[in-house]
């Protein structure tokens, strides 16, 4: 079993590494420190305008705060499809597969805890005025919630009563119970219930492995849902292979390809686009988060940057629809000129760049703190988005046709 994780972890390892240079590219960490700094900036005046008195709100807020980063993160068991034939024998031996899982999730969900505890540590030092020590306890008390949610998932491969709603529910109250102790008791009192937590959930762990049948299918459901979520926002900076696009009808988007019909390409791209999820939900995501960050930016500079980055990879994302009908036959005998296909396809590029020119501007200029500045961000976008279509697509379509 330890040869079996060890491989696995490494090769899980390995092809993490893989995709981080495409995830954290250039765009990206450029974009990504712009955001830390202006988070940053708006966070440091927050807690610097908090009063000498806590705020009614400021410890149920810190709650469920700590209560659901409690939740991020689950067990990378790394179970393949195939194990529930080929390990079928070992099944008995699948709790020192657990032990080895259980360990490298728990140090992982650990520095999780540590980086959100540090983000968190100037709002309960300033605003809870709370002492260094403190924190350090309520640090402790994090990870051994953390600790016991991980053995609570491990509890639910054998026994699958722990997935039911009152277990859940059950074990959520006590997680929530010690935090509000520990926030407006004593955080001290707050570890002893974690370390007691934690104890119990350790003993049903070595108690269910005993008596219960490791149940094969769930852990490795959970574990395909695991990885697909890392291969979705992978897959927001490049192509995954595990990502398959799921075509699906969307009748109530017919009203916006009525207009296609006449054309050949742009009706064939116009429904590739809008049916198949890797490429519409690739322009909802993008737009979605980009929307947010607009919404809260501190200046017009930011929202400009966001923007600007948000088109660019949009654009850069939807230039693999070009070439989408490529392996089909029939597209090839067509009666129609080649240069139909390229209009079409920067017809259709146009539009869902201008889409999201128009939203997130709409938002930017919408926003309270608006100032003549913000005016240029519509004239600004809307000539990247001309040198999308026509510079940049241009250059692709040489280099691809």
């Amino acid at each position: 079993m330890n040869e079996i994780w060890n491989g696995r972890l490494k090769k899980y390892q390995k092809m993490l590494l893989r995709y981080s240079k495409y995830v954290f590219n250039d765009h990206f960490v450029l974009a990504l420190l712009f955001f830390v700094g202006g988070l940053g900036l708006s966070y440091s005046n927050f807690v610097k305008s908090l009063p000498q008195k806590p705020f009614w709100w400021e410890q149920p807020t810190l709650i469920i705060i700590l209560f659901l980063i409690v939740q991020i993160g689950k067990l990378a068991s790394l179970l393949e499809e195939a194990d529930k034939v080929f390990l079928l024998p070992k099944d008995y031996q699948m709790k020192d597969y657990f032990k080895l899982v259980l360990k490298h999730s728990a140090l992982v969900s650990f520095f999780t805890q540590l980086v959100f505890m540090a983000i968190l540590a100037p709002f309960i030092i300033q605003g809870l005025k709370w002492q260094f020590w403190m924190w350090i306890v309520l640090l402790i008390v994090q990870c051994l919630l953390k600790f016991s949610y991980l053995s609570f998932l491990v509890i639910g491969t054998y026994n699958l009563a722990a997935k039911s709603f009152s277990q859940q529910f059950l074990f959520h109250a006590a997680v929530m119970l010690i935090l509000v102790l520990s926030l407006y008791l004593n955080v001290i009192l707050g570890v002893i219930l974690a370390i007691v937590l934690a104890g119990i959930i350790r003993y049903y762990v070595g108690k269910v492995s005993q008596q219960h049948v490791f149940k094969w299918n769930d852990a490795i459901k959970s574990e395909k849902e695991r990885l697909m979520t890392l291969y979705r926002f992978i897959n927001m900076f490049t192509d995954v292979p595990q990502i398959v696009g799921q075509t699906k009808r969307r009748k109530f988007f017919d009203f916006l390809l009525r207009r296609t019909s006449k054309n050949v390409y742009l009706f064939l791209y116009s429904r590739s686009f809008v049916r198949q999820s890797g490429f519409s939900g690739l322009f909802l995501r993008l737009l979605f988060l980009a929307s947010i960050i607009v919404f809260f930016s501190p200046n017009y500079l930011f929202s400009l940057f966001i923007i600007c980055v948000c088109l660019y990879l949009i654009g850069i994302q939807l230039f693999g629809l070009y070439s989408i009908f490529e392996d089909n036959v029939f597209v090839h005998i067509y009666p129609v000129d080649e240069s139909q296909k390229k209009l079409a396809f920067k017809n259709l590029l146009q539009k869902i760049l201008l889409s999201a020119w128009l939203v997130t501007n709409v938002i930017a200029v919408a926003t309270p703190r608006f100032e003549i500045n913000y005016l240029l961000l519509p004239v600004i976008s809307l000539a990247e988005v001309y040198l999308i279509t026509n510079l940049f697509l241009g250059n692709y379509l040489k280099k691809n046709t």
